[in-house]
């Protein structure tokens, strides 16, 4: 199947990957740190994160071969007779990450459908069913269901910002200033917020490498991100009859029925679409590892999330602050020390020398690092 991607479907695979969770937690964290300081964290994590995205996405442009991060780091980092033992571990890691990440959206994707009536078990046989099938058909199916649901989600969020409005119950926490522990937390979860690593990959890929479509689609994507974060904030935080670990509840609560409703189908979309992006990126890497079918890749890729929420893996929270802080070590580790090899192997080839600078590179590296720090610490 033709694998070529729209700037716009690819900006929504980038937004699909990080509108779940990560986002629906906020409101819970920004009411303890506060909205003044939630508001320049957000920013700034906004900032890191499209430094990172951005080297990412050079140094997949740069590697000419390839398409997936482990065949990436391959070239600029892991050479030599010791290179494939590396490879074989970063594999390891890598799967490890995204299926914890994936058993995470089983685990709310069902939450959600339970609330609504499906005996537990059904509620995670459905979601998986649902989320798995689109995975399977490959690149361009899921490019165009993510840009339908994404731009489902934007009319969600939109009706549900004008309700708000209509239905503001609480003060927001301007003058609140949280203590270190809820501000790093806060900025652990911020910054995973926006991480979509793992689909950079499959935009270059299905842009053909092309630097500017590259960069309007990273800029879009994270930036769609941004403006649901803001909005779901704030109008969380000001509608919500109570201020719940999954915002959408809460906020759709203090509006009404009908909200509940409506809030419902936008938390499955959003993990919907965050499950699909990561389970195609875990599918393709492994069948660029192991060169085995690609229908078994994807069974390999998408089955375990499955085992371990039937497992009981963990809350919906611990689960997400685990995996970020994992990804964050693993990003910042390997990407800048390979964007560093790519530049000198290539030149330019994507992000702006002042973002590109060796100071530039050092603060970047360290802001992922404090994100693995923040997902770890205790509230």
């Amino acid at each position: 199947m033709e694998k070529k991607l729209t700037v716009w479907q690819a900006a929504c695979i980038i937004t699909g990957y990080g509108v779940g969770s990560g986002i629906m937690t906020l409101p819970y964290l920004v009411d303890r740190a506060g909205l003044v300081p939630g508001l320049a964290i957000i920013l700034v994590a906004f900032f890191f994160s499209y430094c990172m995205h951005m080297m990412l996405a050079e140094i997949t442009i740069g590697s000419g071969k390839g398409s997936q991060i482990i065949s990436v780091f391959r070239t600029y980092l892991f050479r030599g007779p010791r290179g494939n033992w590396f490879v074989v571990a970063l594999f390891a890691l890598t799967a490890l990450v995204l299926i914890t990440n994936l058993a995470a959206y089983v685990a709310g994707g069902a939450e959600v459908l339970e609330a609504a009536g499906l005996p537990p078990l059904a509620a995670k046989l459905v979601f998986y069913a649902i989320a798995a099938a689109v995975v399977f058909f490959g690149l361009k199916v899921l490019g165009v269901s993510e840009a339908a649901s994404i731009s489902a989600i934007m009319v969600i969020i939109g009706v549900l910002a004008v309700a708000s409005l209509l239905n503001w119950h609480n003060a927001l926490p301007w003058g609140v200033v949280g203590a270190p522990n809820q501000l790093l937390a806060f900025f652990g979860m911020a910054m995973f917020s926006f991480v979509a690593f793992f689909s950079v990959p499959q935009a270059v890929e299905g842009l053909d490498r092309d630097p500017a479509r590259v960069r309007k689609a990273i800029l879009l994507g994270l930036g769609l991100n941004l403006a649901f974060i803001v909005v779901i904030v704030f109008c969380t935080l000001g509608s919500s009859a109570r201020i719940t670990e999954l915002g959408i509840i809460g906020w759709s609560e203090g509006i009404g029925l009908w909200a509940q409703v409506l809030g419902s189908a936008f938390t499955v979309l959003a993990m919907l679409t965050t499950y699909w992006s990561i389970s195609l990126a875990l599918s393709d890497i492994i069948e660029e590892q192991t060169k085995l079918h690609r229908r078994l890749c994807w069974l390999i890729a998408t089955l375990p999330s499955l085992l371990l929420v039937l497992f009981d893996l963990g809350s919906f929270l611990e689960i997400m602050r685990t995996a970020g802080g994992l990804i964050a070590i693993l990003m910042a580790v390997m990407v800048v020390p390979a964007f560093r090899r790519c530049r000198k192997a290539n030149g330019r080839l994507l992000l702006p020398d002042a973002l590109a600078s060796t100071p530039m590179q050092v603060v970047v590296l360290a802001a992922f690092l404090l994100m693995a720090v923040g997902s770890a610490v205790s509230l």
